[in-house]
């Protein structure tokens, strides 16, 4: 590389700006340098005047890829197989042999989501002080003997006990992988990433439909039916890969030896690109400690204007993807296809899901743009909601079956997209911590909302709540319409603030403002 300093050119247009790569771009040449030296002292392994080539960068990047974002991808394949195996278990008479209901599973739903929301911010201001790889290795062996002790299920009470642990243990896992991921890779190449992370999500979906196809079928062996079967089989998977990831998840770039990593994954000289690349594109990443979020922080968080549309975008965009994805099984078991085999048939749909996710993530990495992407795969998601509540009543299983499908490829297509907006527009750390796990709080929220309307009186089309859905992705095209010219405005007028200033005004700001993080006047937000 040989100038390091690129990106702190002054943007003469806000279109420019919200594309940028550096948070002080707004300044001038001299003190953008300035600033960004003094903020990389904080890091011992920050050096200011290194320079290195395109493909070390690129080399350093593809060793995160294998070596710490595979491992992620087989976390959380496993906690998709924990959240997925209700909807499996629906399939072999687990509602019957507990003697409850559609709408009690549909209140299990509730609760889980309720516990997961409580526990969200604590279990990521934990995060925050003793690192992301020991707190989520210590969550995930705990769901996963949460998800195993299901098989002790006997009545209605001890179902909602058991999804209350497994909610609570799961809260602050996704926001705290965002945060870990955020410590590798750079702000235009989160998306992607994200996207790698969620795919989990189809592969493991499409997995659990086999691996339920099998399992179910030890009802009776030992005893057990085969919903405790599959509880019990793939909650100690989950415990077992919670323990190895102790032993396998690095702290961070420059603490990769030892334990099952061996002698590391980086050079002495790699560490040193990997800490100034990640500075230089964000200093709020400057400082290596590990700290208690403050509250103010949270209080910032929770105020902030400017993340409020992203996170009703999760919630309005999100909500179909509870009712489809999650009652699939039963649907197609409800629309008269056979009730083992109905979980292999959602297969095609996760695949799908894949297909679309990576796609749209890829592009909007490439093309360092979020608004319209996620406008238009959410345009693709309310045709195919749409397609489900407009065939005829006496529409054959089949093609109810094929836009089902077809609905469930669209289901997350734009979700890492918008995690990647968020981390990318909040700053510092802390903050970006808690709006972070805002934002899997509002995903999750809205499964409350979405599972409660398809009722059991209205299976198995749901028409009416299929509607609801349409327009709620109708509010997500918007909302996503709205937060792009949004932050360009913002851009806009905080360069028309500062575009006389000189390096003394520069210096006088930084010297009395209370601004913190992305309030401040040279911060550039990208849309």
């Amino acid at each position: 590389m040989a100038d390091k300093q690129e990106v702190f050119e002054k943007p003469g247009d806000p279109e420019k700006a919200g594309k940028a790569h550096s948070i002080v771009s707004t300044l001038s040449t001299d003190s953008a340098d300035q600033k960004l030296r003094i903020l990389g002292e904080k890091n011992p392994y920050y050096v200011h005047d290194l320079t290195w080539t395109e493909e070390e960068e690129k080399r350093i990047v593809r060793i995160f890829d294998f070596k710490v974002l595979s491992w992620i991808f087989v976390m959380f394949f496993f906690l998709q197989l924990d959240r997925g195996n209700m909807s499996n278990a629906l399939t072999d008479n687990l509602m019957a042999d507990l003697h409850i209901d559609l709408n009690a599973i549909t209140l299990g739903t509730t609760v889980f989501i309720i516990f997961f929301c409580f526990f969200e911010i604590p279990s990521n201001m934990i995060i925050r002080r003793v690192g992301p790889h020991r707190w989520i290795p210590f969550l995930m062996f705990f769901w996963g003997l949460a998800t195993a002790a299901q098989m002790f299920l006997k009545d209605r009470a001890s179902f909602f006990i058991c999804r209350a642990l497994v909610g609570m243990f799961e809260a602050g896992y996704i926001p705290g992988i965002a945060i870990y991921l955020t410590t590798y890779y750079k702000r235009d190449e989160m998306a992607l990433r994200l996207s790698v992370f969620w795919s989990s999500l189809a592969v493991a979906n499409s997995t659990a439909g086999v691996l339920a196809y099998f399992i179910l079928q030890l009802r009776g062996k030992g005893g057990l039916t085969g919903w405790k079967w599959l509880f019990l089989i793939e909650g100690l998977a989950t415990a077992a890969v919670g323990i190895l990831s102790f032993f396998i998840l690095p702290e961070g770039p420059t603490a990769t030896k030892g334990y099952l990593r061996f002698d590391g994954f980086l050079t002495e000289r790699q560490e040193l690109i990997a800490i100034t690349r990640l500075v230089r594109d964000d200093p709020s990443k400057a400082d290596p400690l590990k700290k208690v979020v403050p509250r103010v922080n949270v209080w910032r968080a929770v105020t902030s204007t400017k993340l409020w549309p992203n996170l009703l975008i999760g919630f309005f965009g999100l909500l179909p993807s509870t009712p489809v994805g999650g009652f699939a099984p039963l649907i197609l078991k409800m629309l008269g296809f056979d009730g083992l085999k109905a979980n292999l048939m959602t297969i095609p749909g996760y695949l799908m899901g894949l297909l679309v996710m990576s796609t749209v993530s890829f592009s909007s990495d490439r093309h360092n743009e979020r608004a319209f992407h996620g406008a238009f795969a959410t345009f693709y998601y309310a045709c195919c909601v749409a397609s489900l509540a407009l065939l005829p009543i006496g529409a054959s299983k089949y093609s109810l079956y094929v836009a089902l499908i077809f609905t469930m490829g669209g289901s997350t297509c734009w979700h890492p997209l918008n995690a990647a907006w968020i981390a990318s527009n909040t700053a510092g750390t802390g903050k970006r911590t808690i709006a972070l796990a805002m934002y899997i709080m509002s995903v999750n929220l809205t499964a409350i909302a979405g599972s409660n309307l398809f009722r059991a009186n209205a299976a198995p089309r749901f028409i009416t709540g299929m509607w609801i859905l349409f327009g709620s992705l109708a509010i997500t095209i918007s909302l996503f319409i709205f937060q792009r010219y949004h932050f360009r405005y913002l851009n806009a007028k905080r360069a028309n603030i500062t575009k006389d200033w000189t390096d003394q005004d520069w210096r006088k700001y930084n010297a009395t403002t209370t601004d913190h993080g992305d309030d401040r006047l040279d911060f550039v937000y990208t849309y």
